[in-house]
């Protein structure tokens, strides 16, 4: 008996991760678009919408991430605006990663990009950049077990000297 015990502990913690590419269906993408359009609706900025040319560049660079494994990096050059959450350590839920950009909300006061203290809330500014209208997102996990969730923006935010929104 006690063996049969170790050996189902052990394979229960010694779980082996596989690079998996997250699919979101219709209620994943609701889920992450209510997360973006709530907070902007507070600031008065209109709802985004869903791109699926935008989500296959974001996807992209989620299974890019995932399978370097290592760090979170931006692409080099990109012509929309964006944002990527990385968490590990529990189950996957599609609109996580916006919650977490979201929670930087408390270190915000509006002012332009560039002024002081704006630096800690600039995934917070792009999720609610007035001028943005597109989102797509991708996700994917690594061989470790971490998640890779990339969302960009059409157009793009957070250019300096700008506000992320009229008052």
């Amino acid at each position: 008996m006690q063996k049969v015990f170790f050996l189902v502990v052990f394979l229960c913690a010694s779980r082996a991760y596989s690079q998996e590419v997250i699919h979101f269906d219709s209620l994943g993408i609701a889920a992450i678009l209510e997360e973006h359009n709530k907070e902007r609706r507070l600031v008065g900025t209109v709802d985004l919408m869903w791109d699926e040319d935008i989500a296959r560049y974001a996807q992209e660079w989620a299974i890019k991430l995932a399978k370097d494994d290592s760090r979170l990096r931006h692409r080099d050059e990109t012509n929309y605006g964006e944002n990527i959450s990385f968490f590990a350590g529990y189950e996957f839920q599609p609109a996580l990663g916006v919650s977490l950009w979201n929670e930087e909300k408390v270190d915000y006061r509006y002012s332009k990009i560039g002024e002081s203290g704006s630096d800690e809330s600039m995934h917070y500014t792009q999720v609610i950049w007035g001028n943005s209208t597109r989102v797509g997102c991708g996700c994917a996990q690594s061989e470790s077990g971490s998640y890779f969730f990339v969302c960009n923006y059409d157009p793009a935010g957070n250019y300096v000297g700008q506000y992320p929104y009229e008052r």
